[in-house]
């Protein structure tokens, strides 16, 4: 009994032991294919990852050459914008420094045609004396030789009754011509004063006009061009003594009326 009963006990334990054996190879044939699915999933995750990073890191550097190229883009309009910037100021300055020349230009002319009409008569007058006093550069003092010419030119003057004087300032080529209108007027004020102070001249017997760098010196040399146009011409006009007649002393020659220029 006890043969029989340990013999169905072997029995049973090799029909288990079979059995787990065959539910084992099931498994594993079943899992098998699934694990090496998953396996190969993971290498194609892993391969796209891959892919992705490399699109991630080329994506980025696309990005960065881009911006590169549109900062220097960016820099190039702005540096066009100043050039646009600048051209435009130095047009404005252009057309301002040509109105400038225009307004000067037609303010010498004015002051041409104001000297003509300031020697009333003139052609009853005639040029009897003419001199020329000389400055330094950017000066409008007279110097110690330019008195003695005005002294000298003024001394026949008091015996004189029927004249008038022409005072010219100029200047030489250098500089702005607005300074240099100024100048002139200077220089022609100095001599007004020293003839009319010094000398006892009406003023209403002299005329002056500062005519800038219009009328420059002539020389062989520029410097010695430019040496003599800083200058004042001191003109005298007088009216020729002529027979008394009943014409003339009906209708006598008047001296110009007088002027407010100095």
């Amino acid at each position: 009994m006890r043969t029989r009963l340990v013999s169905l006990l072997v029995v049973a334990a090799l029909a288990g032991a079979t059995t787990g054996c065959a539910t084992r190879r099931f498994v594993r044939n079943r899992t098998e294919p699934l694990n090496q699915q998953v396996g190969e999933l993971d290498k194609r995750a892993a391969e796209n990852a891959q892919k992705v990073g490399d699109l991630d890191e080329k994506s980025t550097r696309e990005i960065s050459r881009v911006d590169e190229k549109a900062n220097a883009a960016d820099a190039r309009a702005g540096e066009a914008g100043q050039r646009a910037a600048e051209g435009v100021t130095k047009a404005g300055q252009a057309m301002e420094r040509a109105d400038n020349a225009r307004t000067l230009a037609e303010g010498g002319i004015a002051k041409t045609d104001q000297l003509a009409k300031t020697v009333d008569n003139l052609d009853n007058y005639q040029m009897s004396l003419s001199k020329t006093v000389y400055f330094s550069f950017n000066q409008s003092a007279l110097t110690e030789e330019a008195t003695q010419t005005l002294d000298e030119m003024a001394q026949p003057l008091s015996d004189m009754k029927r004249y008038v004087i022409e005072v010219q300032g100029f200047t030489d080529v250098t500089g702005d011509p607005g300074y240099n209108y100024s100048l002139s007027e200077k220089r022609a004020a100095a001599v007004v004063r020293y003839l009319t102070e010094r000398h006892k001249i009406p003023v209403y017997r002299v005329h002056q006009i500062g005519l800038g760098k219009d009328m420059p010196a002539q020389a062989d040399d520029r410097r010695e061009a430019r040496k003599l146009s800083r200058r004042v011409e001191v003109k005298i006009y007088t009216v020729a003594e002529l027979p008394q007649t009943a014409q003339q002393i009906s209708t006598p020659v008047q001296p110009p009326p007088p002027s407010n220029q100095q």
